[in-house]
């Protein structure tokens, strides 16, 4: 009796098969015939896992983080009963892969496979340990569905070692989480593992009441998907209950309901099954051919724990036979496989029989011997402290099936309380309804005869109203033709004034370049110290009026130019800007540090993307911190969300004075003392955001560093790509 279906690989699938095939010829026959087919067979059988393997080891070569991790999750998957050892080491590998980039359900997954590899392979201490690992960050991060599936896992070792009390609580945990996810299959499986503590606990008429619900959410959601066992474990727990028809027709059920189509585990525990109902009923012959066909399955398809418990069975007909010696064998043999397993149930029932068969054969200190460790292991298990959480658990598990019947009787009585309120309020309203209308029939005649009257006061009205509003229409249009004319007059002013500054601009540069030019050959000619260093700072103060009268150009496209949207590649702007600003020169230790989201989807002109880029990324720059402690840097951060480009400067500079934000980006605010164009650049970014349809803001990090933030639209809206007077905005206008 188990708790639940291990998968069966393709090659134990064809070797089951074969074996069936061969099974009704003499047993040296099929020996002779299996040793020459069997390995031709399951080599083509295996041939298709075998591709999918190559194919995994082939992507392998080039993989790494989160992909390695789930190849080498699914080459666990595929050797999972082909191979456990190559299970273990692969699961292990995509565990270690998990832990170091912080991934937590791909850790819980390999955890997952991990101990089920642990369990196929005996090993159930690190069995338990991984799958508890696995279970603790499953619940810790919310993953149910993944948690589920681990608290089956624990519990099924636990029982396998005998430690009924804790499977217990386990299985119950798994329960209560199952049925409020809602899938009755699982709840299903659930119900049969706990059925299968109670039997281990021969409390059958409790394991047949948990079998029972099981199969009944079977039949009910006409689900197949362990029928079989489940009948087989009903049919071993009627055994016990003295029901050995009904056992031996719901084994055979269960045979049935698999057909030819039988796994190795259902043929092993039905053939089993169908021995143990033969062995309380007396036909020790009969028993005798079933429980050796379950022990042929079980040696070749290497289940070690039922080899034993057939092996324990066989071991008892031969006692009653007065086969001594050959139940000896059977003992001996099954007692060396228990041993190193764990199975601490089943070492009882060797230790029970080996006391009895050294009492029919006057070996009694042998007897004595087995029977003091019978005794000794015995009470380890099933002690007073596993009766007692056997109880709490249970007890506790039944509170809270109280508790929710109680709440649904509750609900169900508020309901109907709720319904006879509402029921009563609808009687109450109907009448107060009746009343009102009789009540409003008499006030509408009363009214009706005093709206004749007040028609004709209210026509009357109608008709000053009338010569009222006639009035003041003509009051608005004229107001509204004075503001198209003002509206007019501004806009005519507002390019004058763009033009004056662009010719004003062009002039003016004339005559700088002339002066910066007299400054430059001076600067070569003249020879007296004081004369240089006025010539210097002429030079500078020229400079700095060029770059005014740059920005004050750029100004005037900004406001003028007609928008060309088209694709950016973030990535080689920020290179342009950078490149050109180290020819500029750097602050010494200056470091650039970029943080730019790939493959972004943007459209939107490239003059003023850069215009912004240019000016944020200088400020920092030039405001940088001299301090000596203190390494200057510039972090550009450009990602895009679902509507919006967006685009974070952050440094560590002087940072900015007290100037109000909402000031700064004004015309001729400076935010700094360092400033050396008249407070420019940041209105310059203020006016290529607002042009785009995006906005600018000031903010300080949570370190104390200085970030300016940019919102833009991933696409220009339409109403903002209006033709201006001037052309595009040329790229080569630099800041």
């Amino acid at each position: 009796m188990q708790g639940v279906t291990n998968p069966i690989s393709v090659k134990n699938f064809v070797k089951l098969r074969v074996y069936q095939f061969f099974s009704k010829f003499s047993f040296q026959t099929r020996v002779y015939y299996l040793s020459l087919i069997l390995p031709i067979v399951v080599s083509v059988s295996a041939y298709s896992q075998n591709a999918r393997i190559d194919s995994l080891n082939s992507l392998m070569t080039s993989a790494s983080g989160r992909d390695k991790a789930d190849i080498l999750y699914e080459l666990a998957y595929e050797f999972i009963d082909i191979d456990n050892n190559q299970a273990i080491k692969f699961s292990t590998e995509s565990r270690q892969i998990a832990t170091r980039l912080g991934d937590s359900l791909r850790i819980v997954r390999a955890c997952r496979l991990q101990s089920s590899a642990y369990r196929r392979l005996e090993i159930l201490d690190s069995a338990i340990s991984t799958a508890k690992f696995g279970l603790d960050i499953a619940v810790r991060n919310g993953f149910k569905n993944e948690a589920k599936i681990l608290l089956n896992s624990v519990a099924i070792t636990h029982s396998l070692k005998a430690e009924y009390d804790v499977a217990l609580a386990y299985h119950f945990e798994s329960l209560i989480m199952r049925e409020e996810i809602g899938t009755q299959g699982e709840v299903s499986v659930t119900l049969n593992n706990i059925g299968f503590i109670y039997f281990k606990l021969k409390n059958y008429r409790k394991a047949l009441e948990y079998f029972e619900r099981a199969l009944n959410i079977n039949r009910e959601i006409k689900d197949v998907y362990g029928l079989d066992r489940l009948l087989i474990n009903l049919g071993i727990c009627n055994i016990h209950l003295k029901d050995f028809t009904k056992a031996l027709n719901s084994i055979k059920e269960g045979l049935q309901v698999c057909g030819e189509n039988c796994g190795s585990d259902i043929l092993i525990e039905g053939e089993s099954g169908l021995g143990v109902a033969y062995y309380y009923l007396n036909d020790l012959d009969e028993s005798y051919i079933h429980f050796t066909k379950s022990l042929n399955f079980a040696t070749d398809f290497d289940n070690k724990r039922f080899q034993a418990e057939n092996l324990v069975y066989l071991a008892r007909i031969e006692l009653k036979r007065e086969n001594l010696k050959q139940a000896e064998s059977h003992l001996k043999h099954g007692e060396g496989i228990v041993t190193s397993l764990g199975y601490n149930q089943l070492v009882l029932d060797f230790y029970k029989e080996f006391s009895n068969l050294y009492n029919l054969q006057n070996a009694f200190e042998e007897a004595s011997f087995y029977q003091k460790k019978y005794i000794a292991l015995k009470d380890s298990l099933i002690g007073e402290e596993l009766v007692k959480n056997i109880a709490r658990t249970q007890t506790q598990f039944e509170e809270r099936e109280n508790i929710k019947t109680i709440a649904l009787k509750e609900e169900a009585l508020s309901r109907q309380r709720m319904l006879n309120l509402a029921i009563g309020t609808i009687a109450f309203l109907a009448a107060l309804l009746v009343f009102v209308l009789y009540q409003s029939n008499k006030v509408k005649r009363r009214v009706n005869a005093k709206l004749s009257d007040a028609n004709a006061i209210i026509a009357e009205q109608n008709k000053q109203l009338q010569a009222h509003s006639n009035i003041l229409q003509a009051e608005v249009n004229k107001a509204t033709a004075d503001l198209l004319v003002a509206n007019q007059s501004l806009d005519k002013v507002n390019k004058e004034l763009d033009n004056f500054i662009y010719k004003t601009s062009h002039d003016i540069r004339g005559p700088l370049a002339s002066l910066k030019g007299m400054c430059n050959v001076a600067l070569i000619d003249v020879k007296d110290d004081l004369a240089l260093d006025y010539l210097r700072k002429l030079d500078a103060t020229a400079t700095k009026l060029n770059r005014i009268l740059t920005r004050l150009l750029i100004i005037n496209q900004i406001n003028n130019a007609t928008l060309n949207p088209e694709p950016l590649y973030m990535d080689g702007i920020v290179d342009d800007i950078i490149r050109l600003e180290t020819k500029k020169g750097l602050p010494a230790g200056f470091i650039f540090k970029r943080e730019i989201q790939r493959n972004m989807a943007i459209r939107s002109d490239d003059a003023l993307i850069r215009i912004i880029l240019e000016n944020l990324i200088d400020n920092s720059i030039k405001f940088y911190n001299d301090s000596d402690r203190i390494q200057p840097f510039v972090l550009i951060k450009i990602f895009t969300d679902k509507t919006y480009l967006n685009i974070h400067v952050i440094d560590n500079g002087v940072g900015i004075s007290s100037v109000h934000p909402d000031k700064i980006f004004q015309m001729f605010t400076r935010a700094s003392e360092k400033s050396g164009t008249g407070g420019l650049g940041l209105y310059l970014i203020k006016q290529s955001a607002n042009r785009l349809g995006g906005d600018v803001g000031l903010r300080l990090t949570e370190h104390g560093d200085t970030e300016f933030y940019v919102t833009l639209p991933l696409e220009i809206p339409p109403e903002l790509l209006e033709k201006k007077e001037d052309n595009k905005l040329a790229p080569s206008v630099k800041v």
